[in-house]
């Protein structure tokens, strides 16, 4: 169940939210106040507030929501329950005044309370030091002798309900434009921060079913990439999207694999296939991956592991939604050219046309990365062996 508690200085306006709600509060009970309006509710506790002149924050206020469906189980009687015995864990007791009222205008039902720190002697019973904490505490302990979700299992399953939408969501984006879009369609709001000289710095991921307009100023919702998970950063979210647009544009501009590979080295990408079966020269071979991964050209400006990135393979295409089937169109249509290579057969001259087809479809179809004095050794080879 989600919550909040904390101390402060009032007025008779917290007493008047806690009993109207849009005319839909329902109060759920009252504690040593003879009055049955706000204001004159509010002075009651002002003068035994005032009987302690230590305490300038006398007063505890807050609220606890059980998610929709907990809450549609529970009556009001049990949330009254809960809140009462949250409330004196933390040390309200039976000679505090205190307010609870069930609110329903929201598609949550949840429960405020107004609460005089000071007993009717003037003594102050709870404590502020990290009073959110501890009553987050009382009402999670609560919780689990109910066998309820507590407000930390909660967050837990709507975290990871996040980070499963964002990496779908990631597979078919392009940018951050189309990432928003894509998870507003699965229910997600997707806030964007910025910073003057990196752009795109951060992002919360909010669910759309749990913002509530009418405390939406008081408790912002929602959760910070870096609280969803500590492996994806906005920084690996960026190389992503400039490599699968990167690879994108060069498949257009290519019209074989060693083409395509030379073009994306000259941008600082090297790319190696990986089959699903042994590779067999000159068949067609069916692709299981494309890896691609910067060219370092230090060891200090290699790139770290993160969520897509593994250090020695780099981005894998399928992972992050690239188009390998157009790569693998690219081997496939070498290898066939290989196949039909007896066509050359002919004559002397044909013979030495086969010869160099099946040469360019075996540079082709090399599967690892490979470095340039690789090329001048398999150079040399064949020409010895012609």
């Amino acid at each position: 169940m989600n919550n909040s508690a904390t101390t402060r200085m009032i007025s008779k306006i917290a007493l008047e939210y806690n009993g109207n709600d849009k005319g839909m509060a329902k109060l759920a009970a009252v504690n040593f106040l003879l009055g049955s309006n706000p204001e004159d509710q509010f002075q009651e506790m002002k003068i035994v507030a005032d009987r302690n002149s230590k305490v300038k924050k006398w007063a505890l206020t807050g609220y606890i929501s059980p998610q929709e469906d907990i809450g549609k189980s529970l009556s009001d009687e049990e949330l009254k329950d809960i809140a009462i015995e949250a409330l004196k864990k933390v040390g309200v007791t039976d000679q505090n005044q205190f307010r609870l009222d069930i609110h329903n205008s929201t598609k949550q039902k949840h429960i405020h309370f107004v609460v005089n720190r000071m007993n009717i002697h003037g003594k102050c019973t709870v404590k502020s030091r990290k009073i959110g904490e501890r009553f987050g505490e009382a009402v999670r302990q609560i919780c689990q002798e109910r066998n309820l979700k507590t407000d930390v299992e909660i967050g837990i399953e709507k975290k990871a309900e996040m980070l499963k939408n964002l990496i779908q969501s990631l597979k078919c984006s392009n940018n951050f434009d189309e990432l928003i879009s894509e998870m507003r369609k699965r229910g997600f709001l997707t806030e964007l921060s910025k910073n003057e000289k990196i752009g795109i710095s951060g992002m919360r991921i909010i669910l759309e079913s749990d913002i509530n307009h009418q405390t939406e100023r008081q408790y912002k919702p929602g959760y910070k990439l870096s609280e969803i998970t500590s492996s994806l950063k906005i920084a690996e979210i960026k190389i992503v999207f400039d490599l699968k647009n990167i690879v994108n544009q060069e498949l257009k501009a290519s019209s074989t694999l060693k083409e395509l590979r030379d073009n994306l080295y000259r941008q600082g990408w090297a790319m190696k296939v990986q089959f699903k079966n042994e590779f067999r020269p000159k068949q067609i071979n069916q692709v299981q991956d494309i890896w691609i991964k910067r060219v370092a050209t230090t060891t200090t400006n290699q790139q770290k592991d993160g969520f897509f990135y593994k250090k020695y393979e780099g981005f894998s295409l399928s992972a992050i939604g690239g188009d390998y089937q157009n790569i693998e169109r690219l081997l496939n249509t070498a290898a066939q050219l290989s196949n039909q290579s007896s066509i050359f057969s002919v004559s002397n001259k044909n013979e030495n046309l086969v010869e160099i087809a099946l040469e360019t479809v075996e540079e082709i179809l090399k599967p690892n990365y490979v470095s340039q004095a690789e090329d001048e050794w398999w150079k040399k080879k064949k020409k010895f062996n012609r």
